[in-house]
């Protein structure tokens, strides 16, 4: 059970890293592109003009990484989806109940469980990071700050219903 939730978490993880290795080759929408503020910058010969044309693609270049913040948050969903599935599981294995009733029939396959707690973590990156490449920076930190605060009482519910089985 250990095995498979370490697994899950290492896949979580790995697969986080390829959508930031595909950001950094691509320009947002509407922005220029990297080459093309460099070829502005090479074409021109006025020495005012290349220091303003050098400061424009220093903030562009600026602009195109995140916070340490966005990273940290996706991780912690990662974590709390996966402590999430391995409380709710032992608390299950140890004659607990499911008390969402959304979730019952998914709880009694557990493989069925890790792959839509997988899915579901993977959802709320895949919806930070879309925010994020279409500039809306605040909306794709507060998604991720919501998820995990939500995730977060679901975890420290478990964590309650776990302590008192034991």
């Amino acid at each position: 059970m250990r095995g498979i939730l370490a697994a899950s978490l290492v896949g979580l993880l790995m697969t986080s890293s390829a959508v930031f290795a595909d950001d950094q080759n691509a320009a947002p929408t509407g922005a220029p592109s990297i080459t093309a503020a460099a070829l502005a910058l090479a074409a021109t010969t006025d020495a005012s003009t290349v220091t303003e044309n050098a400061a424009f693609v220093r903030r562009f270049q600026a602009s195109q990484h995140r916070p340490l913040m966005l990273p940290a948050l996706y991780g912690t969903a990662a974590f709390l989806q996966g402590y999430d599935a391995y409380s709710t599981l032992t608390v299950l294995k140890h004659g607990g109940v499911e008390a969402n009733p959304v979730m019952k029939g998914v709880t009694k396959n557990p493989a069925a469980f890790i792959g839509l707690k997988a899915g579901v973590t993977m959802m709320s990156i895949m919806a930070a990071e879309r925010m994020w490449k279409n500039h809306n920076r605040v909306g794709a930190i507060a998604t991720m700050i919501v998820s995990n605060g939500l995730m977060t009482a679901v975890a420290a519910n478990n964590a309650r219903v776990l302590s008192q089985l034991r």
